[in-house]
């Protein structure tokens, strides 16, 4: 296994791990091992096999997948069916007393768990997975009829931005419905980019703007404004939901883990951000001064 997959998804295999000792430790414990001739090989030939095949399932999930809940959902499924095909499976070579037989009777009880997980797993797969292909679907035709995506981020451009505004402003002064922006920086860029090259600075840039992206709602617009700062419209949304949204995307930028050569970069995953509601009275540059300055604060404040 790659080093990369066994660090990100290091708690998950240690889970693993251990149930797989803690069901082979109890059976071994209570169960007394039959004789060669009580063996049925075929069975076991047949029942080792399936328990073999959920657990490629499950490391070729933890292999293809960030962190998430799916993630999380799929592998605690596929777990759980799992330990149930290894108890089937140690069934055919241990024997239980009368005082322990109960554990062949629970033998299924973890995959009918495992099972609802899954559901669980695929109910919230489907969605991200319409999420995906609505965001490239939506990309895909921007780029075509004008031609206003970033090359590095695959995100829009801040002129596509611009323009987003001035129909918010415009609609803002027929009807009540206010619209809310913020910009986020990328913490230590500058040195991220002197460090380790234009190449991982691209890639890092590229990764935090479409974590941003499936984090948000799908009503909202996400733009590269300049360098590593991004810029997100929130329409319709008040200050408290936007907010709120925010500090959901940022939560979820931390996680994220750069690699350089295998090894693991940190202190570049975290994003500092301001977020201002506009009002009647504002204007394209005023708000982008706005949240310039309010972004310059705060990374003072930091700092």
């Amino acid at each position: 296994m790659p080093q990369p997959f066994i660090k990100l998804h290091v708690t998950l295999l240690s889970t693993l791990l251990l149930m797989l000792m803690l069901t082979l430790f109890t059976v071994s414990q209570l169960g007394t091992l039959k004789h060669l001739d009580e063996i049925e090989w075929i069975d076991s030939i047949g029942e080792g096999g399936i328990a073999v095949m959920t657990l490629i399932w499950l490391l070729a999930t933890l292999v293809t997948r960030p962190k998430g809940a799916v993630t999380n959902l799929l592998f605690f499924g596929l777990s759980a069916m799992h330990i149930s095909m290894l108890l089937d499976f140690l069934d055919e070579f241990f024997i239980f007393s009368e005082r322990y037989n109960w554990l062949s009777s629970l033998e299924a009880f973890p995959a009918v768990i495992g099972m609802i997980l899954m559901s669980f797993a695929m109910y919230y797969w489907f969605h991200e997975q319409q999420v995906l292909n609505h965001l490239l679907q939506k990309k895909e035709r921007f780029y075509r009829t004008h031609g206003l995506s970033d090359y590095i981020t695959g995100l829009y451009k801040a002129d596509y931005m611009k323009q987003h505004i001035e129909q918010e402003l415009a609609l803002l002064n027929s009807h009540s419905h206010g619209f809310c922006l913020a910009l986020f920086d990328i913490k230590n860029f500058t040195r991220f980019n002197q460090q380790y090259g234009v190449i991982q600075a691209n890639n890092l840039l590229f990764d935090i703007g479409q974590i941003m992206t499936l984090n948000l709602r799908s009503t909202d617009l996400a733009c590269r404004f300049a360098s590593d700062c991004f810029i997100v419209l929130f329409p319709n949304t008040s200050y408290q939901e936007a907010i709120h949204v925010v500090e959901q995307v940022t939560k979820m930028v931390s996680y994220h883990t750069p690699y350089n050569n295998k090894k693991v970069i940190t202190g570049f995953s975290e994003i500092r951000w301001h977020c201002v509601e506009a009002a009647h009275t504002d204007s394209i540059d005023g708000l982008l001064a706005q949240l310039n300055n309010g972004l310059a604060q705060c990374k003072a404040s930091i700092a």
